[in-house]
């Protein structure tokens, strides 16, 4: 019996092996490289509005409210561009005023792509924390924005 299997296996072996060498001696096809690969998907940006005025207006009045929260938190999520000296000069002012109120609007804009220059007047309307007394203070600055697939939002302001 372990004869006739060792046989067979070995008969089984042998016509595995004879196949394998016809195969191997066959001649060989070339083979076409695959097609390039595509280029690499662009960077999504939000979709462009036939005119990005609205939106832009829409990011700077979010920054008055940042403005009039007072908290260093919600200016940067409003301006993530803020810098240390920035987040300092206001920190000061925030601690002398009460009742901020700020009324910005763009009074300029140039677009081009994902990118805006944007001039913004306004004013900024306050209680003086130490006198008690009203002020207002005219402003006036410029602002760089960029777009992308959130949206617009506010990177450097001078």
């Amino acid at each position: 019996m372990r004869f006739a299997t060792a046989a067979s296996l070995w008969a089984d072996a042998e016509r595995a092996a004879r196949s394998r060498g016809a195969r191997d001696t066959e001649p060989r096809r070339v083979v076409e490289s695959p097609p390039p690969a595509p280029p690499p998907a662009p960077v999504p940006v939000a979709p462009v509005a036939a005119d990005p005025r609205p939106d832009i207006q829409k990011v700077i009045a979010d920054y008055a409210v940042a403005l009039e929260s007072r908290d260093i938190g919600q200016l940067r999520h409003a301006y993530p561009g803020l810098t240390a000296t920035q987040q300092g000069s206001w920190q000061t002012f925030f601690d002398r005023v009460r009742n901020v109120k700020a009324n910005l609007s763009v009074a300029s804009l140039s677009v081009a792509d994902a990118s805006a220059e944007a001039t913004v007047s306004g004013v900024y309307e306050y209680d003086n924390a130490s006198t008690g007394r009203a002020e207002r203070r005219p402003v006036a600055f410029h602002a760089t924005l960029a777009r992308d697939a959130n949206g617009w939002r506010i990177t450097v302001i001078r």
